[in-house]
């Protein structure tokens, strides 16, 4: 067991398997073509289909090798992936006891908590429930089990957007008569808010991503919104203004001000974070700008800089 944990963490598993979580509920979902957002919205066969994608995916990233009965070969071991969406819900099925003791990767991970972990266990009777009523015969750990998983890690998974707003939020964000005003709708509604490919491409219902935040950027800019994205210079830009660094394949937008208007000057009443935000400034089209409050009237935002590797 500790020759295969050593080998995941040398390919950094705990740093890459929180992003193949997110990428396969994002696959499942197929927001692009379903518009579907939620675990709730799958059927059951989807569902299950989870945990074979996350084995195949993890596969992938991590390049491992099959195994000859099991699912991997990893430091010339036979391992076993099993998923739940529960904590110590995993099904355990009867070949990984039956001859001898079989190693399982065991993950799980929740969109509603936007939670993972991950941790090896070796299987054998002494670490399993009583068989139930099940027909495949599969089982649960027993409490000895539980206590017996080495952990890997655990941590936070990037958030799914859409599915902690209120009702009418999603309304306002997904009911709009195009895709394109659709995006738009979810820069201006989700300020200073990561929001990542998928989110964007399940409000548009259309092809290329970054073609609609280019055009939401053009859209919003009359009403002062920016819209950060992942290239250089714009998270350093983002973090300038004490907004969340969007990392790979995410955004953030806010509304900006010019740092010399007189609206949100500071008032006895202003919170220590909205007083913060008139001190952050960055510099824009020659000018300095930084975070709109409610008391700013909508200006037109200055162009961000091209990023790196993205068209202007």
């Amino acid at each position: 067991m500790w020759e295969v944990r050593d080998a995941l963490d040398g390919l950094e598993v705990c740093a890459r398997l929180p992003e193949v979580i997110r990428e396969t509920f994002d696959q499942i979902y197929d927001g692009q073509r379903t518009g579907r957002w939620d675990g709730d919205q799958l059927n059951k066969t989807e569902k299950t289909h989870v945990g074979t994608l996350i084995q195949i995916n993890l596969q992938k990233e991590l390049d491992l090798a099959d195994g000859d009965d099991l699912d991997y070969k990893i430091a010339g071991i036979e391992v076993d992936c099993k998923w739940s969406r529960l904590v110590y819900g995993w099904e355990i099925p009867g070949e990984m006891y039956a001859k001898h003791p079989q190693l399982a990767l065991t993950v799980w991970g929740s969109d509603y908590t936007s939670r993972w972990a991950a941790g090896l266990i070796r299987i054998d009777q002494h670490v399993l429930k009583p068989p139930g009523k099940q027909r495949d015969g599969k089982r649960r750990l027993n409490d000895l089990g539980c206590r017996s998983i080495l952990w890997l890690g655990e941590g936070d998974l990037v958030a799914n957007t859409l599915l902690g707003l209120p009702a009418d939020q999603q309304r306002r964000i997904l009911g709009q008569r195009s895709g394109q005003q659709s995006v738009n709708s979810l820069f201006r509604e989700l300020p200073r808010v990561l929001v990542n490919r998928a989110t964007v491409l399940t409000a548009a219902q259309q092809d290329d991503c970054l073609k609609r935040v280019r055009d939401a950027r053009k859209h919003l800019r009359s009403e002062g919104i920016v819209i950060f994205g992942h290239y250089a210079p714009h998270p350093e830009l983002a973090a300038g203004l004490g907004l969340p660094r969007p990392t790979k394949g995410r955004f953030v937008s806010v509304r900006l001000a010019p740092a010399g208007s007189t609206a949100g000057d500071a008032s006895s009443n202003d919170t220590a974070t909205a007083t913060e935000d008139r001190t952050r400034t960055i510099k824009l089209q020659g000018s300095h700008w930084r975070l709109a409050t409610a008391a700013d009237e909508p200006v037109e935002a200055p162009v961000l800089p091209a990023q790196g590797r993205e068209p202007e």
